[in-house]
């Protein structure tokens, strides 16, 4: 019973995240909300982060972009998926003494709490699946346009039973005046072994091109090759509507081939961002076809200039 909880459970987070995820046998992967996206800033964007990550929560999207983070910074998002389930992650950046950035945070999904029946089809109780990782990361300039990240992260997994394992984020950004390239390598590691059963962790291959050649305007795409899954692109863009003198307002939207064989309206995002001073709020909506609409809700602080 266990196995089909499990089985239906990433079933519906491959649909709430990628179908390629899914590749051809349903469940073929374990914790597929590493590749959820973190923050409301790039759900709006077609989850577009290679060639673009930057504040505490590149620590998950591209370690290479904690650079960015000139003072100390915290970040916070919650995710409203479907039904139940809500996606919580926590990042910060501290930069160091010897120009390198140290970024940590925790990524938390609920899957919420449903009937739990036995092998003879007998109630026995309840279930509250959950997800879980930690995460620690450097980011140090190689060059004064070549910057480089790497981040460990812990990661459990708890249904009836629990499973945890590591993993290895790896990445690189190399910057211009007008534009940045980023690779990233997510999620290497050994899967997680469910009592004799072993699923691989979601490893996807990540590059990202990011241009602000216009001025007010930021557009990015990212080209993916999932390990178990297709190949698929995002494109996002950002657009400052109104600059003033202690605050900006953005606009944003994206799109992405992630889940293109399924039924309804899938892929098409937009959100906007509202900074004001060291602090920004954002938010972003998802379509997920017939699962509806997602909500993103960001809040980013940074402590002196």
């Amino acid at each position: 019973m266990k196995n089909n909880v499990r089985i239906i459970l990433i079933l519906l987070m491959c649909a709430a995240a990628r179908q390629g995820l899914c590749a051809n046998t349903a469940g073929s992967g374990a914790v597929p909300f590493l590749n959820l996206s973190v923050d409301a800033r790039s759900a709006g964007m077609g989850e577009v982060t290679a060639g673009a990550a930057s504040g505490p929560m590149a620590l998950f999207q591209n370690p290479a972009g904690l650079v960015s983070n000139t003072a100390t910074a915290f970040a916070f998002s919650h995710a409203l998926l479907v039904e139940d389930i809500s996606y919580d992650v926590l990042g910060a950046a501290v930069p160091l003494k010897n120009g390198g950035v140290l970024g940590a945070g925790a990524q938390y999904l609920q899957y919420g709490s449903f009937a739990s029946l036995d092998n003879t089809g007998t109630p026995a109780g309840t279930l509250s699946p959950r997800d879980g990782a930690f995460s620690v990361g450097y980011g140090l300039s190689l060059e004064e346009d070549i910057l480089a990240g790497v981040a460990v992260k812990y990661i459990s997994s708890k249904i009836s039973g629990s499973a945890g394992t590591a993993a290895l984020d790896l990445g690189f950004q190399l910057n211009d005046e007008n534009f940045s390239v980023g690779f990233t390598a997510q999620n290497m590691g050994k899967g997680l072994r469910y009592q004799k059963e072993t699923s691989p962790l979601p490893v996807n291959v990540k590059f990202g091109l990011n241009i602000n050649y216009i001025e007010n305007w930021q557009l990015a795409a990212d080209f993916n090759f999932p390990k178990d899954g297709s190949a698929w692109v995002g494109v996002g863009a950002e657009h400052a509507f109104a600059k003033k003198e202690s605050w900006t307002l953005f606009g944003r939207f994206g799109y992405n081939t992630s889940a293109l064989d399924t039924k309804g309206l899938n892929g098409v995002s937009a959100g906007f961002g509202l900074v004001r001073h060291n602090l920004s709020f954002d938010y972003a909506f998802k379509t997920m076809g017939m699962l509806g609409i997602t909500h993103h809700l960001g809040l980013t602080c940074r402590l002196g200039r």
